[in-house]
């Protein structure tokens, strides 16, 4: 019989039953997993997941009655090389968020088939290898040279705080200081906003690209993107849901890394909902503006955010946090959100509603609307700071969130609609 490569080490912990059944002869009967352990039981996960030293986890959603959210937290900060994947009751979505944020890489509804099962676990798992493939690159390349930012994520686990208008603002003020090709790409699958907000209509989207995901050419390229008046290009989110909901991360992953070829600046705006493809776009920038607003629902859901990219293993300086609509009335104090997140702002915007809300519903950037306004002039002095930015920068800072060249208190114009 000839011995077993490339075996991805899983360990399942549920109760016994059923499901426990199903998992076990599913991944018994596959070449390409090898079962390392089952339990039925938490109060020894710790001792077991050390011993067997698994790549995957599958652990249930409840065990002897109790709910596992809290355990796959402690786990995934024990273990940040163990994918964790959770098993959840049709339908839950809410549950679902909340387990990725916890520090799961992947969900499964039940009842699911095998086939359903095996497929999640090897899409879970070339994510998670990719993504390391990724990171080693880039650790790899910061030895060899400084290099500015290429990819930029814009997102935030709270919706309505401003990350379309962040994304939009911040790549045209990228374009504008650097003058070289800018993509603004909206990964918002579901609900976008960047045509409203730029007065465009396509007759191609994101999802024309993906059957040359594999194979993306500069010419197809040319046919699906739109160029606004300032010369910046966009590429806008599919205008059909169902078409969105069957995006997967690969194809989504491949895209950004055929664009990265073709244009200079990439800015992405992510949205808000925490799911495969938000994290895979993340795990394709260089670095990932995490925006909040200064109330304690937003507050806290990032700081539970910053908690769950430690399971991501992201570099030191890739999560740049960013404080939308400071000092609006009634908002918390800036100490107190720093010592929430236990460490310093990237930058801060200031509130600025009714600049942002009259420049969206005519549908004019505020960049453009407002050029001369100090607010945009800040705009370009941010842009000019992370076109100055490099991982070789952020890597002898020391692991702080401010770079060499950037001091906390930099100031953006205020996105408060997302």
């Amino acid at each position: 019989m000839p011995e077993a490569v490339n075996q991805t080490r899983v360990m399942v912990i549920a109760d016994p039953g059923l499901t426990q059944q199903q998992m076990t002869v599913a991944l018994t009967t596959q070449p390409d997993f090898q079962l390392v352990g089952v339990l039925d039981t938490l109060d020894k996960a710790l001792q077991n997941i050390r011993a067997a030293q698994p790549e995957q986890c599958l652990i249930d959603h409840h065990i002897n009655q109790q709910p596992t959210l809290d355990a796959i937290d402690e786990l995934a900060s024990q273990f940040p090389e163990v994918t964790f994947v959770a098993l959840l009751p049709a339908g839950e979505l809410l549950l679902a968020q909340q387990v990725l944020l916890a520090g799961a890489r992947g969900f499964i509804f039940q009842p699911f088939t095998q086939v359903n099962l095996l497929s999640t676990l090897r899409r879970v798992r070339d994510l998670e290898r990719r993504r390391r493939s990724s990171q080693a690159t880039a650790l790899a390349s910061v030895a060899e040279q400084s290099r500015p930012l290429k990819v930029l994520a814009v997102y935030s686990p709270r919706g309505g705080v401003g990350t379309s208008m962040l994304a939009t603002n911040l790549a045209l003020a990228l374009l504008e200081e650097t003058n070289r090709r800018v993509l603004l790409l909206e990964g918002k699958l579901f609900f976008g906003h960047l045509g409203l907000m730029l007065n465009l209509r396509a007759p191609n989207t994101l999802a024309d690209l993906i059957p040359h995901a594999h194979a993306l050419e500069e010419a197809i390229v040319r046919d699906v993107v739109l160029q606004h008046t300032s010369d910046l290009h966009i590429l806008l989110g599919p205008t059909s849901l169902e078409v969105a909901q069957g995006i997967r991360p690969e194809a989504l992953f491949s895209i950004v890394d055929g664009l990265r070829r073709m244009y200079d600046f990439i800015v992405i705006d992510v949205g808000s909902t925490l799911s495969e493809n938000a994290v895979t776009l993340m795990d394709a920038a260089e670095h990932v503006l995490l925006v909040a607003v200064p109330e304690l629902a937003a507050l806290h859901d990032v700081s539970r955010f910053i908690h769950f990219s430690r399971s991501l293993a992201y570099p030191a300086g890739k999560i740049l946090t960013v404080l939308n609509r400071a000092g609006m009335p009634g908002g918390v104090k800036l100490g107190d959100i720093e010592k929430v997140f236990h460490h310093e702002l990237f930058a801060e915007i200031p509130d600025d509603e009714a600049r942002v809300t009259r420049s969206l519903n005519r549908g004019i950037p505020l960049f453009l609307t407002y050029r001369r306004n100090p607010v945009s002039q800040a705009i370009q002095q941010l842009a000019k700071t992370l076109v100055q930015l490099s991982l070789g920068e952020l890597a002898q800072v020391g692991g702080s969130l401010v770079p060499a060249k950037a001091k906390p208190g930099v100031r953006l114009a205020q996105s408060g609609t997302d």
